[in-house]
């Protein structure tokens, strides 16, 4: 895994570089600025559901790494171009451990909670999803997340969606998500079909 995770930083890394070396003098020191301003800009004028849902969660019982990457990084940096709502409610479920630790919780899913492979709106489960996901975030003009903190945010994620998602909480998330779902398409009825629905 950790192999992957390199080559897929260096990939983003070198994207990243490729585009600031054709930038002036004058306009490398606007330019992170103006990025952010536009991602955070096209973040507002793309909605997802996940975004009108808690901006804040419990991580008091969560590993002391893990809280510190949830209050310094998650609820900080991440904020920047969009609220941690947009993944703190998001469907994305990525097993948190090695990559034979995923494979295995995956298979376990399957056969006790075989609910949550019903329904891609409600559940999403992918060996790698989160990890492809922080790194497309890192690629983004204006990140300003280095590799590591792109790692640690990408460990909270997987985390956090396999405490909050499965196992005895796999109920109230359905809940909560199918909520943000049904308000969503009532109040944005053609980024709904858009997201869900065309697809």
């Amino acid at each position: 895994m950790r192999g992957s995770w390199v080559l897929g930083w260096i990939g983003a890394l070198a994207c990243l570089s490729g585009g600031v070396s054709r930038l002036s003098a004058e306009d490398t020191a606007a330019a992170p600025s103006a990025s952010y301003e536009a991602e955070k800009a096209k973040a507002l004028a793309n909605p997802y559901p996940n975004d009108f849902g808690p901006t804040l969660i419990d991580a008091s019982k969560y590993p002391a790494e893990i809280q510190a990457t949830y209050k310094t990084l998650l609820t900080v940096k991440c904020a920047r171009c969009h609220q941690a709502s947009r993944p703190l409610n998001s469907q994305f479920l990525e097993p948190y451990g090695t990559k034979a630790e995923k494979a295995a919780k995956l298979v376990e899913w399957k056969q006790k909670n075989p609910e949550i492979f019903k329904d891609r709106a409600v559940w999403q489960p992918e060996a790698n999803i989160w990890e492809r996901y922080v790194k497309r975030m890192m690629a983004k003009p204006g990140c300003n997340i280095q590799p590591a903190e792109g790692r640690k945010i990408w460990q909270f994620l997987t985390y956090d969606s396999e405490q909050r998602k499965t196992g005895a909480n796999a109920a109230g998330w359905e809940k909560q998500r199918r909520q943000l779902l049904a308000d969503f398409k009532a109040k944005h009825p053609a980024r709904y079909n858009e997201l869900f629905e065309t697809r």
